[in-house]
Formats: C-alpha cells, structure tokens, sequence
C-alpha cells in the first residue's frame, strides 16, 4: 500500500450509488469509493490530506483510507456557524 500527502485541487462525485468520488491530489487522479461522501464532507480544494491505496489499471490511485491534516471542513464550518453554543450560556427570559 503507499502513501500520499499533498493538497486537494478539485473533487466531484462521478457516481451515486455506491458513492465514487474523483479528486484530484497534487495534479494526480485519485478514486475514492470506500467512505466517499465522508470524504465530500471532510475534505475542501485547498486543505491538505494523506491518503493510502494502490494504482489500477488506468494509473488512477484508488484510495482505501484518507487523513485530513488539520481540521476538517465540517469543524470548520461548526466553529464559523453564526449560531451560539448551548454550552456557553442560554438565553433566559425573566418573566
């Protein structure tokens, strides 16, 4: 199995159902079908990953584990909600 770390440049779902995702990791085609809509949901273009898997055929590498380094796009998108945390203090009403 290798190894490969760089940055996501592009993704895209190619199928649906199972889920295939294509993206691409320092200008290299990358297939990822085990996890793909995690994988959608983790990962942005720009945010570095280190992915493991094998090549086929066609010279894509195909990806049966992935790591995000740093946060992931979904704890991003948490900590910039415009919402508030429920832990850090409600909003009562005195009434």
């Amino acid at each position: 199995m290798l190894t490969k770390q760089g940055l996501i440049q592009k993704t895209k779902l190619i199928a649906s159902n199972p889920p295939l995702v294509y993206f691409k990791l320092n200008n290299e085609n990358c297939l990822i079908a085990k996890h793909g809509l995690s994988f959608l949901a983790d990962v942005a273009p720009g945010m570095q990953v280190v992915v493991h898997g094998i090549y086929n055929r066609r010279g894509q590498f195909i990806v049966s584990q992935y790591q995000v380094v740093g946060k992931t796009k979904i704890m991003l998108d948490f900590e910039l909600s415009p919402y508030p945390s429920r832990k850090k203090g409600r909003i009562t009403h005195a009434g």
